[in-house]
């Protein structure tokens, strides 16, 4: 009896441990409900932007930096890309107008056929009312009372007659029940493909959209090209003529590019009540650098120390190096009044590519700040890549602050621009 009792304590205690057990083993386990359920909204905006980028041209180039043939490749890719989108949405848009045409087409069949229905329920529910009033029975007997053979052979046909009639109106309902269930089939068929077909529409909007506004943002960097180029052309008019029309020449032919492009996709209308744009003036004014070849540069009081200096070093190792460096932004003022117009609007925020001759914004070119230097070497025209004097530059230039822009050999700045 003992060992009966010790063995029921035993059970009793390994049942309390496994019972314990259990317990912290739930209590470790995360439930279904405390799972962190992914945000609706967040999930729906990430597919936005996947397909947002989908809709869009792969682009890796700077605008900038970029050589002209690359940059007119990546604008008339683009161009294509938006043209591509607008079709597949013209296409969207044909598709879904035949889904609602289809839809409409389905309910009013369905319509029709519940009005036939309505109809034939009319007349079934006349038969009721008439087999009531008058039963079959009393019918049978109306041959019978004929005044002759031929009176009562009539009379049969007639009421066989009026059988027919009776059974075909409930034959009708039968049909007219098993073609509703057909067309209301056919009605919600047509319903879901007409809700295929609005997203689809939807979502082909939204990529046309993604594809202009990467046209879009993709011109305003290429309009900032237009600016720095044109103005760098201005400042070697002097310098390296030359030069100077090879780059007035290519810009056109970007701008008209630019120009068509946007015009196939107008941007919205810019305002164009503005005030006049304030130009950053020359920090420190204006110094000037003497050239050990002979002659000057004038450039911003900042940078006259360092830019002394890097001509002087040069010319220690055998580079002689002079060049142009300020350039008065009234001078560009002056030749947008020409080319653009004389608002305000005109010669500070017109595009570039919209003036004729295209014609940079006054106020974007470093040289304007006197922060931009375009170099000449040994007495010569402007450096070129590959010569002893880029060679130099390339080696020293980031020592004394100055960068260059990897599409002008010749143009070194404070920022590279």
């Amino acid at each position: 009896m003992a060992l009966v009792h010790q063995r029921q304590l035993t059970s009793s205690a390994w049942l309390r441990r496994l019972l314990a057990v259990a317990l912290t083993v739930a209590a470790l386990t995360p439930s279904a409900g405390s799972a962190q359920e992914p945000d609706p909204e967040a999930t729906e905006q990430q597919r936005d932007d996947v397909r947002a980028r989908q809709a869009e041209v792969v682009l890796e180039l700077d605008a900038l930096e970029a050589k002209d043939a690359e940059v007119r490749a990546a604008l008339a890719e683009i161009g294509r890309n938006v043209a591509t989108q607008r079709s597949e949405l013209q296409q969207a848009e044909r598709a879904q107008a035949q889904s609602e045409a289809e839809l409409a087409e389905a309910t009013q069949a369905v319509a029709d056929t519940q009005h036939w229905i309505d109809e034939l329920n009319k007349q079934a529910d006349q038969l009721v009312v008439d087999s009531f009033v008058n039963p079959p029975s009393d019918y049978a007997l109306e041959p019978l009372r004929a005044g002759s053979i031929t009176e009562a052979a009539v009379v049969q046909a007639v009421l066989e007659m009026q059988g027919d009639r009776d059974a075909q109106v409930l034959e009708s309902l039968a049909h007219a029940h098993d073609a509703l269930e057909t067309e209301q089939a056919n009605k919600a068929d047509a319903a879901v493909e007409a809700e295929r077909a609005q997203q689809t529409a939807a979502q082909e909007l939204d990529d046309v959209e993604a594809a202009l506004g990467q046209q879009q943002a993709f011109a305003a960097e290429v309009e900032k090209r237009l600016n720095a180029k044109l103005a760098e052309s201005e400042s070697l008019r002097t310098l390296d003529a030359g030069l100077s029309d090879r780059l007035a020449r290519e810009q056109a032919a970007l701008a008209a590019q630019l120009a068509a492009a946007q015009a196939a996709a107008p941007a919205p209308a810019p305002n164009q009540d503005v005030a006049p744009s304030q130009i950053t003036p020359a920090p420190g004014g204006l110094a000037t650098v003497t050239c050990p070849v002979g002659g000057s540069i004038t450039v911003a009081g900042s940078i006259s120390g360092n830019v002394q200096a890097l001509l002087n070093d040069a010319a220690a190792d055998g580079v002689m190096l002079c060049g142009g460096g300020y350039r008065n932004p009234e001078e560009q003022v002056q030749l947008r009044m020409a080319h653009c117009g004389t608002s305000n609007y005109a010669i500070y925020q017109m595009p570039a590519s919209q003036c004729s001759p295209p014609t940079a914004i006054p106020g974007t070119s470093m040289h304007e700040q006197g922060l931009a230097i375009d170099f000449t070497c040994n007495g010569g025209g402007t450096v070129s890549t590959g010569d002893e004097c880029w060679d130099w530059l390339q080696a020293n230039a980031a020592g004394y602050g100055l960068y260059n822009l990897p599409s002008e050999s010749w143009h070194w700045s404070t920022n590279a621009n």
